[in-house]
């Protein structure tokens, strides 16, 4: 699927459309054409004169693309980082407002804002990272946006955009390193970071810093030097005041983003810096045919939605989600536990791993065992009455209920009376002419006994 990534830089307007991550156009708009107030469009808003450079230009290129991150420069955004100690969530969320305050002018109530942070386990306290934009500034260029049927997908800040081309070089960001990105052609703004295992720790944007129009090699070649040396200036003072800020965390080295045609100059400017100077190769990603445009570079890169590089700060999500301050700080809390109990996390999973690998050795162990049990109790003869599944306890109680019954059984044929034997005597005692009247067998309560009677009568 195709996707723009539209920058408004402060000196032009980039567009770049991308498909499968690659770029496949782009159009660039000075600012100065739309700030134009000459002859008969003296009184059309500039919002509006934005709107039908960027249309004309979309169809000029044949664009149709939907879908827009939108990339701001450091000029409309308040971008502040600083430390604060482990608080609980009630206490970081006053902490954390008192804080932003020292840095905003106005009320954070005009803002967008969002906020992430860091752990830092060396010094125990949490490192943020606030960015924020007025309302106002915000909602023109959504308005410019919606204005050309473009759905926007994200808010970023074009520095931090920039940082994709560390994973597209797979370039390793471990321990604490500086990011330049200049463009001395497109007068673009400097932007100065200082990263700590890829996430921000300080950033600074320099502007005004002049641009190369002469075509004399001569005298482009000492307007450049002259450039890099206000750079060079601005740098070495915003790292004076990083490292008063944050002691201890010095740069180890400096990584360059900018026109290739620059690159030596800037080792003779910086040689005497005591920090490693690197650069990034462009055009690794680019093709070699497209002149360096750091405008374009961050336009191109904000498109990429894709690649994760570890900020998570999207002022939209704000707007479309409703998110709340309340709901990152609930999520801080659960960080912060999850961190400090991290050493008896993994003890109890160890022991659960321990307690799991017992268990199922002991099943192990006890399957040839179950096995000949199943075996033997398949072997035992069928009995409509006795369940073949019938444990040794069912087994033992049907027993019994059995001699029970035997019992029963034995005691009535046992104790019953026999007396066929004796009464066959009475006829054969009794004299002729004299008859059996009447025969009676009695119980003698008191001695338990039984008596036998009989009356006979005579002719």
């Amino acid at each position: 699927m195709n996707r723009l990534g539209v920058y408004f830089g402060p000196e032009v307007i980039t567009v770049v459309e991308t498909k499968g991550g690659h770029p496949i156009n782009n159009i660039e708009i000075p600012q100065s054409l739309i700030s134009a107030t000459a002859g008969p469009e003296e009184k059309v808003p500039e919002e509006v004169k934005m709107v039908n450079l960027l249309k004309d230009e979309l169809v000029k290129k044949k664009i149709e693309a939907k879908e827009a991150a939108l990339i701001l420069s450091g000029k409309d955004l308040i971008i502040r980082s600083f430390e604060m100690p482990v608080l609980s969530r009630a206490e970081l969320n006053t902490a954390l407002r008192f804080e932003v305050k020292k840095y905003i002018p106005f009320k954070i109530e005009d803002l967008v804002s969002d906020f992430q942070w860091v752990l830092d386990k060396s010094s125990n306290k949490i490192h943020v990272l606030f960015v924020g934009i007025r309302k106002g500034i915000l909602e023109k260029y959504l308005s410019v946006l919606d204005k050309l049927s473009l759905t926007v997908t994200s808010i970023e800040y074009s520095a931090f955009s920039v940082l994709r081309l560390f994973r597209l070089a797979k370039v390793r960001e471990k321990g604490i390193m500086a990011v330049v990105e200049i463009d001395l052609i497109k007068n673009d703004e400097v932007n100065f970071l200082i990263l700590k295992n890829g996430f921000p720790l300080f950033n600074r944007d320099i502007t005004d810093i002049g641009t190369l129009q002469q075509e004399d090699k001569d005298t482009k070649k000492t307007q450049s030097h002259a450039v890099l040396e206000k750079i060079k200036r601005e740098m070495l003072i915003s790292l004076e005041y990083y490292e008063r800020k944050f002691i201890g965390k010095n740069p180890k080295k400096m990584l360059f983003i900018m026109n290739p045609e620059q690159h030596t100059h800037l080792l003779d400017l910086f040689k005497d810096v005591e920090l490693e100077v690197q650069f990034m190769d462009f055009y690794k990603y680019i093709d070699k045919s497209i002149t360096f445009s750091l405008p374009l570079v961050k336009a191109y890169t904000g498109s990429l939605l894709e690649i994760d590089v570890g900020i998570k700060i999207n002022l939209l999500s704000l707007i479309k989600e409703k998110v709340t301050k309340k709901i990152s700080l609930e999520q801080l809390d659960l960080y912060f536990l999850i961190t400090r109990f991290k050493p008896h996390v993994r003890v109890a999973i160890g022991c659960l791993l321990v307690c799991i690998m017992v268990y199922l050795f002991g099943e192990f162990q006890k399957s040839p065992f179950k096995k000949e049990l199943s075996n033997i109790m398949g072997m035992r003869p069928q009995v409509s009455t006795i369940s073949p599944g019938s444990n040794y306890a069912a087994l033992s109680d049907i027993s019994s209920k059995y001699r029970e019954k035997i019992n029963t059984l034995d005691a009535l044929v046992k104790k019953q009376l026999y007396l066929t034997e004796l009464l066959d005597a009475i006829p054969r005692l009794i004299p002729k002419g004299m008859w059996l009247e009447r025969l009676a067998l009695e119980d003698k309560i008191k001695n338990n006994k039984k008596s036998l009677s009989w009356r006979v009568w005579s002719i």
